[in-house]
């Protein structure tokens, strides 16, 4: 953005890691606690005052948490309002919280100039709760998705299988011992990278299915050390329930280690079976293992799967179609902001 003449300033999450590499990388940079959200009013007001102190033209506020307490904002206090959507969280509420965060979401939605959507599956989805009101005002945008320099697969690989990603509920880290006991290998080896609150969980499931020596646990890494592990791997694992378009997908793409993940809308929205990679039911570790295996058996087959989705990943996810795409939208946002202003 700079390179392109945009001034930019963030508001993020205090202490957060966002927060300390721009202000590290020296951007004018706002820490605030969006942690809770019965802070929301709070959390208006100060964005309130730094709008007034900044005077921008445009605020970009991703996900629902930094969303609403600009939609609360009067629309003569604030700028432009560009809003990405990173997936639809409320889907996995429960019946009465479901209607509650999906009316917050529609409020939103109103609110914004512009709508940013990282997948097409969110783009369905949207479609189908009935969130698109004037299709003029939604997008779809990839996010970029770029590795540092030199980031390529070893030559010689030291473990057979690696996940990145939090130890969470979402990414069904719990199904990763019990892939590797379903591939009755005891030579076999994986690697995770990341923690959580599953930690202990997972730490459990490996000794009790059998498999803590094949095992190693990482804990949290910076994104450099978590993608030098990465190419570490022969292949990449994914089990997660839900994604939007996961990141480190594209990443093990780009780097051209062979992802096998579970069969769900938006690794589908990346990976098709058998020429970008390999899917398989997120509840049927036996499944991930069979693919698993299959490539170990065949680097021919892991190797072109592994081509195949670097050439894709390198032409959708660059970091230049994400910025001339995002600069177009909120030139649009600035002009519906001021049709919708006032007078």
């Amino acid at each position: 953005m700079a390179a392109r003449g945009v001034e930019t300033a963030v508001i993020t999450q205090t202490g957060s890691y966002f927060f300390d590499r721009a202000n590290a990388k020296g951007w004018t940079t706002f820490g605030l606690d969006f942690s809770r959200r019965k802070n929301v009013i709070r959390i208006s007001r100060e964005i309130s005052k730094f709008l007034e102190q900044e005077a921008p033209d445009v605020i970009h506020a991703h996900g629902a948490r930094s969303a609403l307490p600009v939609s609360l904002l009067p629309r003569s206090k604030r700028p432009a309002l560009a809003y990405t959507i990173h997936g639809f969280h409320f889907d996995r509420k429960g019946t009465g919280s479901r209607q509650f965060f999906k009316l917050m979401e529609k409020l939103c939605i109103s609110r914004a100039d512009r709508i940013i959507l990282v997948g097409k599956a969110d783009e369905a989805f949207a479609h189908k709760e009935g969130l698109v009101d004037d299709p003029q005002r939604w997008s779809q945008v990839y996010n970029g998705v770029e590795l540092p320099p030199g980031c390529t697969i070893s030559p010689q690989p030291e473990f057979d299988i690696v996940f990145v990603g939090r130890l969470h509920p979402q990414k069904n880290p719990l199904a990763l011992p019990a892939i590797l006991a379903a591939m009755k290998r005891p030579h076999a080896t994986m690697l995770i990278v990341g923690g959580g609150e599953l930690e202990a969980s997972v730490r459990e499931s490996c000794k009790s299915l059998g498999v803590e020596s094949q095992i190693t646990m990482a804990g949290t890494r910076s994104r450099t050390d978590a993608l030098e592990l990465m190419s570490r791997a022969r292949i990449f694992v994914l089990p997660s329930l839900w994604e939007g378009v996961p990141v480190s997908v594209v990443e093990a793409m780009k780097m051209g280690v062979p992802v096998v993940a579970s069969r769900i809308a938006g690794n589908q929205e990346l990976i098709h079976h058998g020429e970008t990679g390999l899917l398989a039911d997120p509840l049927v570790p036996a499944e991930f293992a069979e693919h698993i295996s299959s490539l170990l058996d065949s680097p021919q087959l892991a190797q072109s799967l592994a081509a195949r989705a670097a050439s894709f990943a390198s032409t959708a996810f660059t970091i230049e179609s994400q910025v001339t795409a995002h600069l177009r939208i909120y030139e649009n946002a600035i002009s519906e902001s001021r049709l919708r202003r006032p007078r």
